[in-house]
């Protein structure tokens, strides 16, 4: 994750910062007591030169601080941004759906950054598709300029 500057603004939906929120909690409430379990037992086994339990676990635990860590540089200077109704043109925060060149229907909601997941068909705004769709309306076509290759899509529901 590159390095914010101190004035950075961060823009999460209430959503977006309840996750986080959620996941913070579960990292110091959860697994960082747990692996710290974890990592006392395999010191009391004496020697941690060759100790795969001991190197997993130390593992594990910087990985839970470091994430602690980015969380917390991401809540710093947070504006929650309200779900805005504009169902007849793409803004941030619409659930737009669209048909590619290949004739594949697709939906996403458009989120920042830090939110996007592609399990929970999230894009962000910083996308190639976002750029293409931003203030476009439903039956719009948009020109997707990908970094592979150009291709049109048809965007069939904005809500």
């Amino acid at each position: 994750m590159p390095a914010r500057k101190k004035d950075d603004k961060q823009y999460l939906t209430q959503e977006g910062y309840d996750k986080l929120l959620k996941e913070k909690t579960n990292l110091i409430e959860d697994k960082l007591p747990t692996t710290l379990e974890r990592l006392k037992e395999a010191i009391s086994q004496w020697d941690i030169s060759e100790n795969a339990e001991y190197d997993t676990a130390m593992s594990e635990k910087e990985l839970i601080e470091g994430r602690i860590k980015e969380i917390e540089s991401m809540l710093v200077d947070v504006e929650i941004i309200k779900h805005k109704k504009a169902w007849w043109e793409i803004r941030y925060w619409s659930i737009v759906t669209f048909v590619d060149d290949k004739d594949r229907s697709h939906t996403y909601t458009i989120v920042w950054s830090w939110e996007v997941n592609v399990l929970e068909w999230t894009m962000s705004f910083e996308s190639p598709i976002w750029v293409a769709i931003n203030g476009k309306k439903k039956w719009d076509i948009a020109v997707v300029k990908a970094p592979s290759r150009k291709y049109s899509i048809e965007i069939t529901k904005v809500k």
